[in-house]
């Protein structure tokens, strides 16, 4: 009985505490829903405004009184916007209060438009609604859902200095033009990303060149506009039509494309064979010595070579080994020679000389190379033997310049210097074992070490007059009476061979133009199968091999100035 009693009690005191708890506690309002029909109203299924008016209202929505309790004045109404069909679940949202009507800017129209997939030439299609609430969003009303499109501004423009051009040699390195563009997707506040494209004009843009920029601008030079000229197709002194565009993407993934602008650039032509020839050259006014580029990527047209000359007698440049593109002159050591001329350069004294032409501008020199007189010459080097341990090489008894001999090489480096003499020496033109010093080059006295990068038994020749050197096969230490290239990619195909040129300061040394389709060729040598060399790994450069059916794949057809050295094996074609 007592414990029922305790039972009683504690039940008791709790309904006291519960009845004095609810005099505390204020009453939640409570008000009866709006019964009032909500409606939001645009004044145009479409809108778009011009960058220039994007702080101007674009479009204005109207809506009645949602009729809350607390009036008007107290009454919040929330636009939502998304993409139609979406059902708004990424909403874009403005708020207003205690008004009727809301306007958009034309910089808000351009960010909704955009960050919905709208751009320039289509727009983005919009679900929109606006829901009325209490200032806490309670007493919710969600009006009608309406559909407008909203198309946003260009706001990309690219422009170029220039829309024509006539490039040159002697402009190559210029500024050709000038791109700049302005700055995409005003009003948005996000991370932009844009990119230069350029392409061959009428594909559309298929397949553009792309550069990725950071800046608003971007300049080329009259150089790479003329190889990307050359690249779509044109032909020397011919106009090229090149469209330029930028592309811009925001963080949202949104892609804007810019108006096109076209440039006209007319190409110069690239040379790409230039010889000295003359009765003071060793190969009369017949045979060219050919000129190289020591920089044809950057500086296409400065050739250069050293050779002998012989004093009294004349010499002039020529393209392409024949008389169709020459150049001529009177005045020596240096001037400037004129395309077409009938004039020839008299060298002063018989002497090595280093020759460099500009093909663009005319301008040329004539500089003597003094040869250090040597009693011997040999290799020392890690490669052969050690350094400071000679290995003779044999003076040539017509060219007394010129020393050869068969070496067995290790890997290590190595040099040429007159026997027991470091203050008389020849390295590569480039630096300490530089890739270019091997197995062929243009060496200087006191050049850098040689690296041998295959250890092997070689034929190796060099001319201390103009510092020519190669590392040969040894099967191919004797020059060769006739050289060609034969193939169905040649006009005699796999029967005639079309013979090259042989160098006249170097009986190694063959070049020659000629005409290709994209088909197969090879070397070869004396019109003999068993002096056949080719390589179908590599084109348009590399090394030729002796294995059967291994043929150089010509990858388009055109004219080419094919170079080959027989000790070595290389080869190029260059178009």
């Amino acid at each position: 009985m007592k414990q029922q009693l305790k039972i009683f009690i504690a039940i008791f005191l709790l309904l006291v505490v519960a009845m004095s708890c609810e005099k505390l506690i204020e009453p939640t309002p409570q008000f009866n829903p709006s019964n009032t029909t909500f409606t939001l109203t645009a004044p145009a299924a479409t809108v778009s405004a011009p960058a220039a008016d994007s702080l101007k209202p674009a479009i204005t929505f109207t809506w009645n009184d949602a009729n809350l309790p607390l009036g008007l004045a107290k009454t919040k109404y929330t636009l939502l916007f998304d993409k139609a069909g979406n059902n708004f679940l990424n909403p874009t949202r403005k708020e207003f209060t205690g008004v009727l009507s809301g306007a958009l800017l034309g910089k808000e129209v351009n960010g909704i438009a955009l960050k919905y997939g709208g751009n320039f030439t289509a727009p983005a299609n919009l679900d929109v609604r606006i829901i009325a609430s209490l200032e806490n969003n309670n007493a919710s009303v969600v009006s009608n859902t309406i559909k407008v499109a909203f198309t946003p501004y260009s706001d990309l423009e690219i422009k170029s200095s220039v829309a024509t051009l006539t490039a040159t040699g002697a402009t190559a390195d210029n500024v050709g033009i000038n791109l700049t563009w302005t700055t995409a997707f005003s009003g948005y506040v996000g991370v932009k990303t844009y990119q230069l494209q350029y392409a061959k004009k009428e594909t559309n843009f298929a397949s553009p060149s792309v550069i990725d920029v950071t800046t608003l601008s971007k300049s080329f030079t009259v150089l790479e506009l003329n190889k990307i000229a050359l690249g779509y197709g044109a032909s020397g002194a011919t106009p090229a039509m090149i469209d330029f565009r930028i592309k811009a993407t925001n963080e949202s993934g949104t892609v804007l494309y810019s108006n096109t602008t076209t440039v006209s650039v007319t190409t110069y032509v690239e040379f790409n064979s230039i010889g000295v020839v003359g009765d003071a050259t060793a190969g009369g006014w017949d045979t060219d010595t050919d000129m190289y580029r020591p920089d044809a990527a950057n500086k296409p047209a400065d050739w250069t070579v050293k050779l002998y000359l012989t004093g009294g007698k004349s010499a002039k440049f020529r393209a392409d080994d024949k008389w169709v593109s020459n150049w001529g002159a009177t005045a020596f050591p240096s001037g400037t020679a004129v395309l077409g001329s009938s004039a020839n350069v008299a060298i002063g004294t018989s002497g090595y000389y280093s020759v460099d032409f500009n093909v663009a501008t005319g301008a040329y020199s004539f500089t003597p190379i003094t040869v250090p007189a040597v009693k011997e010459l040999s290799l020392t080097g890690d490669a052969i033997g050690g350094w400071g341990v000679d290995t003779k090489l044999t003076q040539d008894l017509v060219n007394t310049k010129v020393y050869t001999g068969t070496v067995t090489l290790t890997l290590g480096s190595l040099k040429f210097r007159e026997t027991g003499n470091w203050g008389t020496n020849w390295g590569g033109i480039g630096e300490n074992n530089a890739p270019e010093n091997f197995p062929t080059s243009f060496g200087r006295n006191g050049g850098g070490d040689i690296k041998i990068l295959t250890a092997a038994t070689y034929f190796v020749r060099i001319d201390i007059g103009t510092g020519e050197y190669f590392f040969g096969n040894t099967a191919n230490s004797t020059p060769y009476t006739k050289l060609g290239i034969i193939g169905d990619a040649t006009a005699g195909a796999w029967n005639t061979d079309t013979f090259l040129i042989q160098n006249p300061s170097n009986p190694y040394k063959w070049s020659g133009k000629v005409e290709l389709t994209a088909k197969e060729a090879k070397f070869r040598a004396n019109t003999d199968w068993g002096l056949s060399w080719g390589n179908a790994s590599v084109f348009p450069s590399g090394i030729a091999n002796t294995e059967s059916n291994n043929n150089i794949k010509i990858a388009s057809a055109g004219t080419y100035q094919i170079t080959y050295n027989s000790a070595t094996r290389e080869f190029s074609f260059t178009k």
